[in-house]
């Protein structure tokens, strides 16, 4: 009997996973580029917009067990992930094609979330005071 007060006066934490980021994500922000450097500035949005859409596609391909497609996708990011200078994302996306030599593994499911959960987490850094709108 106790032990059912004791758990009826528990409280259900809610998990937010958030990954900790280095340096690597204070560069994506377009206010930190230099008021003359608007190549840069435009290769850095286009770079984070064709992410944007990476994001989606990995979820669409996982759920319809397109797997092939997935780790094309998932090369994609690596480079990406490169040129943005986020060293962590694509260390996870080279993970996920780790991943895929098992699909039925439990660590696909697990690793692509933790790389869809960053790449979201460097989009809204480079949204900067934006996002409140």
């Amino acid at each position: 009997m106790k032990n059912r007060e004791v758990r009826a006066r528990a409280t259900v934490m809610q998990l937010q996973p958030r990954e900790p980021f280095g340096a690597e994500l204070r560069g994506l922000v377009p206010f930190n580029a230099s008021a003359g450097d608007f190549e840069v500035s435009d290769f850095m949005c286009s770079g984070l917009e064709e992410m944007s859409r990476h994001i989606r596609w990995l979820d669409d391909d996982y759920q319809t067990a397109r797997f092939e497609r997935l780790g094309a996708r998932a090369r994609n990011v690596v480079l990406l992930a490169d040129q943005l200078g986020l060293r962590q994302i694509g260390q996870v996306a080279a993970d996920v094609l780790y991943c895929l030599d098992d699909p039925e593994n439990a660590a696909l499911p697990a690793t692509l979330s933790r790389l869809m959960r960053l790449m979201s987490q460097a989009l809204e850094q480079a949204a900067g005071p934006f996002a409140d709108y």
